[in-house]
This record gives C-alpha cells, structure tokens and sequence, in this order.
C-alpha cells in the first residue's frame, strides 16, 4: 500500500515546472499542481470543489470530490482525511515549490469514510467539512493543504495538494487587476485558400477554445452560441439580420458587474474566421503529415455555422470594450527586422487595422502595442513607436525588478521611446500567466487551478501591505481554458477580497526605480523564427515577386497576405511551418502555371516566308496579365524569327493568338523554343517546343498550281457546254407555247448552277484567289478554354482572316477543335 501512496502523490502533483523568468522568489513562474491523467478513471482522487475559496474566521471549509479505485482488487473501506500546515508560505517562491512536489504536512484534519467498499475501476463521492477556527490558523496569508485517500491500512494511496488562501482579521488592502483577453490563435491558412485542417470551425463553436473566450469574456447571458443558426444558402441574407438582433447595444446595468478588461485580437485570425463564413472551402485534411504539397489530401467543406455565429456574437461584445489588435498574423517584428523585411513587418501593421475594422465593425487602440511574446528589442520597441504606439504590453521579465525589490514590482513602468518621447510599458505578472495556462479542462482540474489563482494573487497582495499596485493579468496567447476557470477567475478577481479590478487604460506608471531598463535577453533572440523558416519563406517571396510582375495591376499583391501569415511569430515551434510555406510556394506555382502557351502540332511553311499564331492564355479568374513571348530557332540559318509583338495583354480567363513571321532560307526541319517572360526578360512559363518544316515551294507552286487549274478547266468546259445545250433542248420540246415559263428559266440558267442550285456534280468551281493585300493581325483576344485553341489561323492558305464578327468562324474558336500552332503556315503574300 505504501507503493500507492507513492504512485498516488506523484502522480497528483506531476506538473511541468516552468523557468524561472527572472532573479527573485517573486517573479519566477510557478510550477503547476494538476491531476497528472487524461480521465477520472486513472486518478485515485481529485477534487471538484473547494469552498469558499477566501476562508473567513466564521467559514467552513468544505472540500468534495471523487475517489477511484484503480487497483484489482476492492477496498473495502476509503477514508479521504484533510492535511495542513498552520504555518502560512512566506513568499511565491515557496508556493510554487510546495505545488511542484507537495511536503509533509504536520497537522492532521478532518476525515470521512465513504459508506460502501469501492470494486475496482468504480468510484465514489466525497464530502470533508471543517470549521475555520479548527483548524488554527493564525492572520492572513495562503497555507498548504492536501487531500489524501487512505486504505483500510491507514496508506494513502491518492492525493492532492492545494492551498487554502486565509482572511483573517487582518487583510490588507486589495490590489488592483488589470486584465488583457486574449482572442488569438496561429495563422490558420497557408494561401488564402486553403486551411490547415477543420480545427478552427470547431474552435468558434459553442464547446470550443475560442468560443469559450468569446462567451467567458464577454460576462453576461446574451452571449451565447447556441443560438439557431442560418442556413448556409440563405447566410448572405440571414447573418445581417441575426447580427442587428445580437448585436443591440446592452441596457445600462448589464456590464455593472462585469470586470473590465481589454480584448487582445490578431486581425489574421478574424481574416480566418471571416473566410469560413461565404463560399466552401478547401481543407488539408492531415496537415502533419504532408511531404509533397502537391500531393496534400484536401476536401471542400461547406461555409461554417459557428463562424457565422462567433462572428455576430464577437462584433456584439467587443462592439464597446477596450480592444487592441497586433499587426497581421503576429509577426515577429524582430527576426523580420533583422533579416531586412521592415518593409514585409511595414504592411502588417495596416492590413492587420483594416481588417479589424472591416470585420469588427469598430477600429482597434493603436496607442498600445503587444509585440509578440511580450519582448521586445530596440529596434522592434522603435518600429512600433513609428507606427503610433507609445504603451507596450510586455512580459515582466523585458523590465525585470530591480535587485533590492523585495515584491512583486508595480505592473507598469515609464519607457523611454525614440526622440526623447515619453511611452509606458505594462508588464504582465509571468507567474500569473503560467498559472492561467495551467490545464483547467481535465477532471478536477478547474477546482484546482481556480484554487492556485486565488493563492497566487493573495500571496501578492500580503508582499507589500499598504502600496498601491496593480498586477496585469494576461493569460498566454494560445489560452485553452475550460469555461468554468475562465469564468471563474473572472468572477474571483470581483470578489476576492484582497483583489480590485481595474480597466487597462487606467494603469500609471510606477517608480522608475522599481524596475530595470527595457532588456532583451539571449533566450528571446534564441526564440525568434529560424534561419531556416525564414530561407523557405525567401524562396516563396521570390516566387510571389515573379507572379506579381506579370500582373497588370502593379498595386496587385494577391499572396501578401499568406507570407505576412509565414512570417508569423506563430511558427516558432510550430512543427506545421514547413508544411505551410510549402503550401504556398506550390499555390504561386499553380497561379503562375495559369498563364501559359497551349501547346502546337507541327507547322509547314510552304513558302520561303509566312506568319505562325500562337495561342497564350490567361486562366487567372481575377487578374489581367502583361506578358512577353519569346521565340528563338533552334537554327537560325536554317529559319529565323521576324520581329513580332512584344507585350501581350489578356484579360482574367481570357486567350490571345500572338502572330510570329517566319523567314526559311533552307528546306527542312527546326525547332522553335516558345516562352513567356516578363518585362525584365525573367521567363515565367515553362519552355515549348514547336516543330517547323520548310519546304521551299514558293512562286513555283504558285506556277504550277495555275497550270493545273487551266487545264483542268479546259478538260471539262465542252463537256460542261454540252449538258447545258441539252437542258435548253428538252425544255423548249416539253412546254411548247409556254414561253413565258421557259423565258423565265432560260433567264437563270445562264451559267453552269453552284452545286446547291443543281449543277452536275462532275463540274468543279473555280479556285479562290488566295493573295491578299491586308497584313495580318498580330493578336486576337478571345475567351479562354481549357482545351486547345487558336491555333487554326496559322494553318490556312486563305490568307488573313477577317476580324471577328457575329456569325463569323472566328466566334466559334473554342468550340471548334484547336490545333495550336498546328497546320500550314500562312504566306502574307498570299500564297501557302
């Protein structure tokens, strides 16, 4: 029994125990004291609730929960007993050590035995009560307390270690708190098509990460995403309507209990939750396990419902509160700088402030700047002052307390800015932060860490009795509470006693002398993106710079968005960056593919001379192009290219037939090597290859086709004569008298009938001519096809074709099947 006491005690104070953050007992982060296992089946014992939570002289602490038996054989008798020790922590240091691994306690408490035995893997309810003044405890101040479950043999065999914060009769005066709300998340898309996974669809809904913040937050019954939600047909319609009658402004006195606090939003993250909301999109369905992102499995899904919700909820409950936003994606403003992208970090900071005011529906503070992971260098701290900032909200350890300091510093200190400018940085307290991110979703988790936060900020409180402090409460960026702690601390900030809350914006800077200057150690450059993620997104920005050179809109940037999203402070640990920049580049690959030369068949060029069309197309939906043809012979002896136009213009899903003279001075076969380039002469396509044969025919065709046509009419005028001769005999012999008819007839048969009117099938037409004095068009701009087009002009002995009318044969080029630059070449003298 001895090994479960053991097994039981270790397990119930496993907790990952975070470094310190800066020199003193005070300011270092503490570790957590959580139930150790996913399920209540694996713990011996957990607590569910402790009460009341700031014990009074006249209270009666009650402590309830849940033991398990998680052996194989019953226990025929449970006892749960309470243990505590009289004599109060003396300082956070020693709080976070007792709730890294527990002591001994030397005071026994109140014990309860459960009624019944417990068979293996069941489990049973307990209640222990106590009265305050039994306990002894002497003034104010956090004491240890620990729950233990006992076998029959009197071992433990699970346990739990709290605290049980203490009035007294000699409280000091509360200190103010100041909150900052986190609505955060990484970036969620790679291109801005394209999710990395569905998670976020959850993470807006009712039992979400972010929807918990959102309803948690916003502290009164109108919130709430359980509401009927729109169809995703009638959303453009219906979602307007939903958000007029959410979204009425509260009556006076709803927000009267409320505690104030400032909601803190990455404006990429509202980008993502707003492109849920309209049309389907695509979704990297095992993101973690994608190794060539071209073969990554994607599935369309339909627009989301909790988005549409969440978003009409948030614009409700932020409509008013203070909100402060970082600049898009939250970048990490001092790798970029360092890797000289100011100007990348530059286009955050308005995209990320017209996004939230786009979606929102209300602008955010830009006087107060929350550089990602509350550190900051010079350079950074100068960038965002550039940019309107002149309050920073920083982790503590940026301006840690200075030596001598024997508490927990006041949360804001004076911060001198560029130009001898006055600014102001708010410092979170680092220990509260961890012990905010402490779990708080598994079994007994919430009593517990609502039991550490009430102990954390009354150890604050009886520091330094009778200064006027506030403490700035910010949970980490990435906060997964469960919705009964992040109420409740909310709650327990109104009625600790020893706690006054406090807005943001009311927060003065304390003593210069509390705290030190702005610092930026080795551990936060050490944690900024990588030399690595940034060479990935390098290569894609230069892919991006090609695609955008070829836009005709040079204010065009249609993938800004998605490297601001690669240059995200985000990424840092995120095992899914590679995958991400990989997206990317294999999306500006593909957009990029979109404007090509749709390959030819063979050509001949029955002349010494002729013009070949070629046919390029544009099947971006959205953005005209501007682009180059380039077409070197493989032989220039053999076959030269003629000067021909220069810059293509084609309009969004459109195609255009680019017309290239050709000059052949030997018969034969040559290459001609086809790409597309910009206006540098970067190639932007991929290299075609189409084959010319020249076989030298010329005049002399020309000649002897004459010949053949004269001869040939001679061959078959007699005979063509003769028919005619007998039609007027037989007419005159079969209606004698009736001139008038056969005058008529005689007056239209005067010539051999076209071979619609009748005429004898052995009769051939004439030739057309086939010169033409018109030069040919050098392009024809018509709507794009994905299958081969327009290539047919360049394979005619016609000559030119007319300009495109109604009804003409060009309308039908992409119905008509297309031979590329296929066919015989056309003489611009006329002949082929």
């Amino acid at each position: 029994m001895r090994r479960f006491a053991q097994i039981g005690a270790v397990a119930a104070t496993t907790a990952a125990l975070l470094p310190a953050l800066a020199a003193f007992d005070h300011a270092h982060a503490p570790a957590l004291s959580t139930p150790a296992a996913d399920s209540a089946d694996d713990q011996p014992l957990i607590i569910e609730e402790i009460s009341p939570t700031a014990v009074g002289e006249d209270s009666t602490v009650r402590v309830s929960g849940r033991v398990t038996n998680t052996t194989d054989a019953p226990i025929d008798e449970v006892t749960v007993r309470l243990r505590y020790s009289g004599t109060p922590f003396g300082s956070r240091s020693e709080l976070d050590a007792y709730a890294d691994g527990g002591r001994d306690l030397p005071a026994y408490g109140p014990t309860s035995t459960l009624d019944d035995p417990v068979a293996p893997g069941a489990s049973a309810d307990y209640t222990v009560e106590v009265d305050a003044e039994d306990l002894g405890l002497s003034s104010f101040g956090v004491y240890p307390l620990a729950v233990e479950a006992l076998a029959p043999s009197g071992e433990p065999f699970g346990a739990q270690y709290t605290f049980l914060p203490y009035e007294g009769d000699d409280r000091p005066d509360p200190v103010d708190i100041a909150w900052v709300w986190p609505l955060m998340d990484r970036p969620q898309r790679a291109d801005d098509g394209t999710y990395l996974g569905d998670g976020l669809s959850e993470s807006v809904g009712p039992d979400g990460r972010l929807g918990r913040l959102l309803v948690a937050g916003a502290q009164d019954d109108e919130t709430t995403l359980e509401q009927p939600h729109p169809t995703p047909e009638a959303a453009d319609e219906d979602t307007p309507a939903a958000e007029e009658d959410t979204a009425a402004p509260r009556a006076s006195g709803d927000d009267a209990d409320a505690v104030p606090l400032t909601w803190a939003v990455d404006p990429a993250l509202l980008d993502d939750i707003s492109a849920l909301t309209g049309d389907p999109y695509e979704v990297v369905t095992e993101p973690g396990a994608v190794d060539d992102p071209a073969d990554a499995p994607t599935e369309t899904v339909d627009a989301s419902l909790n988005a549409q919700v969440w978003l009409a909820q948030a614009r409700t409950a932020l409509r008013t509160e203070p909100l402060i936003a970082t600049p898009y994606a939250n970048p990490d403003i001092a790798a970029l700088l360092r890797a000289d992208l100011a100007g990348d970090a530059e286009a955050a900071v308005p995209l990320g402030r017209d996004l939230v005011e786009s979606v929102l529906e209300r602008p955010a503070d830009t006087d107060v700047a929350w550089p990602a992971g509350g550190m900051m260098d010079n350079a950074t701290r100068d960038f965002l002052a550039g940019q309107g900032a002149s309050t920073f909200l920083l982790d503590d350890s940026a301006m840690p307390a200075d030596e001598w300091l024997g508490h927990t510093a006041h949360g804001a200190a004076p911060l001198s800015l560029p130009d001898g400018e006055d600014g102001t940085a708010l410092l979170a307290d680092s220990g509260l932060t961890a012990v905010l991110g402490q779990d708080s979703t598994g079994p007994g988790a919430a009593a517990l860490a609502q039991q550490r936060f009430a102990a954390e900020t009354a150890m604050i409180s009886a520091e330094d009795p009778g200064t006027d402090r506030t403490v700035v409460a910010v949970p980490p960026a990435d906060w997964n509470p469960g919705a009964e702690f992040a109420s409740g601390v909310l709650a327990a900030s109104s009625d600790l006693p020893w706690l006054d809350p406090v807005e943001l914006a009311d927060v003065e800077p304390g003593s210069a002398g509390e705290r030190q200057g702005l610092t930026y150690p080795d551990a936060a450059r050490d944690a900024e993106l990588g030399a690595d993620h940034l060479d990935r997104v390098a290569d894609v920005r230069g892919d991006v710079r090609l695609f955008n050179s070829i836009l005709e809109d040079e204010a065009d940037d249609p993938f800004r968005p998605a490297i601001l999203r690669l240059e995200s402070a985000a990424w840092r640990e995120d095992e899914l960056a590679g995958t991400a920049a990989g997206l990317v580049a294999h999306q500006v690959a593909e957009d990029t593919g979109r404007v090509h030369i749709i390959p030819g068949e063979p050509v001949t060029l029955a002349s010494k001379t002729g013009t070949i069309g070629v046919l390029v197309a544009n099947d971006l939906e959205d953005h005209a192009v501007e682009v180059n043809l380039s077409m070197l012979s493989a032989n220039p002896e053999r076959l030269s290219v003629d000067g021909h136009q220069d810059t293509i213009e084609i309009g969004p899903g459109r195609k255009t037939t680019v017309y290239v003279p050709l000059s052949a001075r030997i018969n034969g076969r040559t290459l001609l090597h086809l790409s597309l380039h910009n206006a540098e002469g970067e190639p932007v396509s991929e290299e075609q290859v189409l084959s010319v044969n020249a076989t030298g025919l010329g005049s002399q065709a020309l000649l002897i086709s004459g010949i053949g046509a004269a001869v040939l009419v001679v061959a078959l005028a007699p005979r063509a004569l003769r028919k005619w001769a007998r039609r007027r005999a037989a007419a005159a012999g079969a209606a004698p008298g009736d001139g008038d008819t056969g005058g008529g007839t005689e007056g239209t048969g005067d010539a051999p009938a076209a071979p619609g009117g009748g005429a004898d099938p052995d009769v051939a037409a004439a030739p057309d001519a086939e010169a033409t004095a018109d030069p040919a068009p050098e392009a024809e701009d018509v709507p794009a096809d994905p299958s081969p087009a327009g290539g047919a002009d360049s394979g005619t002995a016609d000559g030119p074709d007319s300009p495109d009318t109604p009804g003409s044969a060009d309308d039908g080029a992409d119905d008509a099947p297309d031979t590329g630059a296929a066919g015989t070449a056309r003489d611009p003298k006329g002949g082929s």
